[in-house]
């Protein structure tokens, strides 16, 4: 009676297990079209001059806070973005959503500890899909 009690325990936890999987799944970069899209490249070069345009990009770094991954038909990644102001060092932190099939992109802003942002994004509204080739992005 214990053995038939502890396989039907058994089969219940591994039951459990599996369908309280995440449904998000790491992206397979060498089938993906997530491999095209340079995230990093893109936070720097586009997102970061687009909101603060006097930062010099080449003094700019940017990494992944999280790694890129996907969910239905929208890939994410959580990029940090290290750059110098006028006068000390600043960070930002920003989800970028990309979506292969239309080749659109939104961007949220997480923070960003500048608070000179006086003109404000002009391309990326938070929240919005806008297009790669509407921001001048290949």
């Amino acid at each position: 009676m214990k053995r038939i009690l502890l396989a039907v325990l058994l089969v219940f936890v591994l039951a459990f297990a599996v369908s309280a999987a995440d449904d998000t799944k790491a992206v397979d970069f060498s089938k993906s079209e997530a491999v095209n899209f340079d995230f990093l490249g893109f936070a720097k070069e586009r997102y970061l001059t687009d909101a603060h345009p006097t930062v010099k990009v080449e003094d700019a770094e940017a990494n992944y806070i999280e790694d890129p991954f996907q969910k239905d038909d929208v890939i994410r990644a959580r990029v940090g973005i290290y750059y110098k102001g006028w006068i000390q060092q600043h960070s930002m932190e920003v989800d970028i959503d990309y979506r292969p099939e239309d080749k659109k992109i939104k961007c949220t802003l997480i923070k960003d500890s500048n608070k000179m942002n006086l003109m404000g994004n002009r391309f990326f509204k938070d929240g919005e899909w806008v297009s790669l080739a509407s921001v001048g992005w290949k």
